[in-house]
C-alpha cells in the first residue's frame, strides 16, 4: 500500500517515465478485503490500478498495468476514463 501511495515520488526518481505496476490479485489486497483466493481479487486489483495511474494532482500519468484480468481492468479503466473526460 506504501508503494501505491507514493507512486508520485516514484515517478520522479525516474524521471516521469512510465512505470511498470503489477498489483493483480497480490497479498495486500486479499489482507484489505478479506479475499483469500488470489481470483477473486479482481475488483481490489482495478482499484489498485486506478491509484497506481494518478499522480498526486489526479492526472493520469503513462503506466504499464500487468495484470491477469485484462478485459476487466480495460473495461474499469475506459469507464474511468470517460468519467474524468466528462468534467
Amino acid at each position: 500500500l506504501s508503494l501505491l501511495e507514493n507512486v508520485s515520488v516514484m515517478r520522479e526518481l525516474v524521471n516521469r517515465c512510465p512505470l511498470l505496476l503489477g498489483p493483480s490479485r497480490k497479498g495486500f489486497i486479499g489482507k484489505v478485503t478479506g479475499e483469500t483466493a488470489a481470483e477473486d481479487r479482481d475488483f481490489g486489483t482495478l482499484a489498485a490500478c486506478l491509484a497506481g495511474l494518478q499522480d498526486k494532482g489526479g492526472k493520469l500519468q503513462p503506466t504499464i498495468l500487468r495484470v491477469h484480468n485484462v478485459k476487466a481492468v480495460k473495461q474499469g479503466l475506459r469507464v474511468f476514463e470517460a468519467i474524468l473526460k466528462s468534467n
